[in-house]
């Protein structure tokens, strides 16, 4: 029994070891997986942002020469033909883009507008000496591009990006600006054709974190500070690169890739937000994990199913194990039952026949030997004599005395008294623990305690022997003891007295236990379940 459960228990656990590491494979590829996809639809988004970047300063760049053309254009002729230049048909005849020639301007020395290719509304072309690039170039001789933060227009009331450049006269000194005026959308209008999603931007930032243009999906706007942003930590340290963190304006976490312009104190980014990103990475999930979702429940129900079937077998075979054993238990009582009667039986029939016929035919002898003197009377006496106690001796063996009417204590003191006499043994008998058992249970100690009193007196060549019975806890325990050579214990072979007390403890679940050795003596120990009932005499 112990060894299928055994086999049981290790195929139980190796089955569910192998479902655990099927189970534990399936998502750990899928974890590898997952991160592997991630990886890639974001390495895929910062590829496709570094090229809008670099399309986006392309664009720009190509912007900026094209409005600084039409500056040194328009400067070379106000040079030449001074206040009768015509400056609308100018900007007519070099084709300017209509897309930066919103405004137009030239301003004097003294900061009045000199000419312009649109009107301004009432007063606000009076005086432009105290805007920033006017400024500038009055303070600073160099022939430098200029490009003003995002300001309103005094001609079109919008927001607009001032592109300047200095007019010299004659002897170089300042003769007033050029000026021409870009709407921030015009850098940013070329990603419209990217359809970009709701939370994409793409804007073009100053060095000290003012937006030049900013798109945010279809929003356009201009003038934003940034200058919180982690995108110029990075620009310290590369001038191309990409950058995750929260967009500094709504605080989305968002992926940026940037490019600082190499001619130009400007810099180009476009992000898309990591939500946007994963859109289609999320959408992907569902075609991976249900599979393995379905796969698991089978190896789930596979290993619940077959460890419930093993266990159901094991403890169907438990059951007709302990079912056997309730059998066979059931068997041996009844063949020690049926022993018992048997003994009884020839005991009686020894005792109230043979035994009779015997002591009849001692009498007849007894009267014949008064009568006739025969020499061979007196030795057919001793004969019978001899043959009526060993029938006596028998009867005594198959039966045990008193265990009808008695105790069991009564019946092993009338045993011990029958073993000792004809055997010149010396017991000592202790009982003081002993609370009572019932029939079936003072028979199976009693013929056990026989069967080791005729194995010591057959073979231990004891002079002493010491009998136990108590009760301990719920048992009630025998131990025989005797000084005499003992046996080695270890020998696989078994004498019929010893298997015969052994069969008659299982009979009640109980443990027989031999200690001994070679010249020193044998102790046997058996312990029962005690079934306990009051005995109809005192021990």
């Amino acid at each position: 029994m112990n060894s299928l459960k055994s086999k049981t228990g290790r195929i139980v656990f190796s089955v569910s070891t192998l479902c655990l590491f099927l189970l534990a494979m399936i998502w750990v590829s899928y974890c590898r997986q997952r991160s592997f996809d991630k990886s890639d639809t974001i390495r895929f988004a910062i590829e496709r942002n570094s090229n809008l970047a670099v399309a986006l300063e392309q664009y720009v760049i190509r912007t900026l020469h094209n409005a600084d053309a039409v500056l040194q254009v328009v400067k070379m002729e106000y040079a030449d033909k001074g206040e009768s230049l015509d400056l609308k048909n100018l900007l007519k005849r070099i084709s300017i883009s209509q897309d930066i020639d919103d405004c137009v301007s030239i301003i004097g020395p003294d900061g009045r507008l000199k000419m312009a290719n649109v009107a301004f509304p009432g007063h606000a072309a009076a005086d432009f000496s105290d805007q920033p690039y006017f400024i500038f170039h009055s303070q600073n001789n160099s022939d430098s591009l200029l490009i003003s933060e995002p300001r309103v227009s005094r001609a079109s009331g919008k927001p607009v990006i001032v592109i300047s450049r200095r007019l010299y006269d004659e002897k170089g000194g300042f003769a007033g600006v050029v000026t021409l005026e870009i709407q921030p959308s015009v850098f940013t209008s070329f990603y419209a054709q990217a359809h970009p999603l709701q939370n994409d931007i793409i804007s073009l930032i100053a060095p000290d974190g003012m937006t030049y243009a900013r798109r945010t999906g279809d929003v356009e706007s201009s003038g934003e500070d940034v200058h919180k942003s982690p995108l110029f930590r990075h620009v310290a340290q590369c001038a191309d690169s990409f950058y995750f963190a929260p967009d500094a304006i709504r605080h989305i976490p968002t992926w940026f890739s940037y490019r600082k312009l190499n001619d130009y104190a400007i810099i180009a980014t476009v992000g898309s937000s990591e939500a946007n990103i994963l859109v289609d990475f999320t959408n992907r999930q569902p075609r991976f994990i249900i599979p393995r979702v379905i796969i698991s429940l089978f190896i789930v129900l596979f290993s619940l199913f077959g460890a419930q079937f093993l266990l159901r077998r094991r403890k169907l075979a438990d059951r007709l194990l302990a079912e056997e054993e309730k059998y066979r238990r059931l068997l041996t009582q009844q063949m020690v039952a049926v022993q018992e009667r048997e003994r009884e039986w020839i005991g009686r029939e020894l005792h109230d026949n043979v035994n009779q016929v015997l002591t009849t035919v001692k009498l007849y002898l007894e009267i014949a030997a008064r009568e006739e003197g025969s020499p061979l009377i007196p030795r057919s006496m001793q004969l019978v004599n001899r043959s009526i106690t060993e029938i006596r001796n028998l009867s005594h063996q198959l039966s045990a005395p008193t265990l009808g009417t008695g105790s069991l204590v009564d019946s092993i003191n009338a045993l011990i008294e029958t073993v000792a006499f004809s055997n010149h043994l010396q017991f000592a008998f202790d009982y003081s623990g002993y609370t009572g058992v019932v029939m079936s249970q003072k028979l199976a100690l009693y013929r056990i305690l026989q069967e080791q009193l005729t194995n010591i007196v057959k073979h231990a060549q004891a002079t002493h022997v010491w009998i136990s019975l108590f009760g301990k806890d719920d048992n009630v325990i025998l131990t025989v003891r005797d000084n005499g050579k003992g046996f080695d214990a270890t020998s696989k072979t078994r004498g019929m007295g010893i298997t015969n007390i052994i069969s008659r403890a299982k009979v009640f679940d109980g443990t027989v236990q031999i200690e001994t050795a070679p010249q020193n003596g044998c102790l046997l120990t058996v312990t029962m379940s005690r079934q306990v009932v009051e005995e109809r005499s005192v021990h």
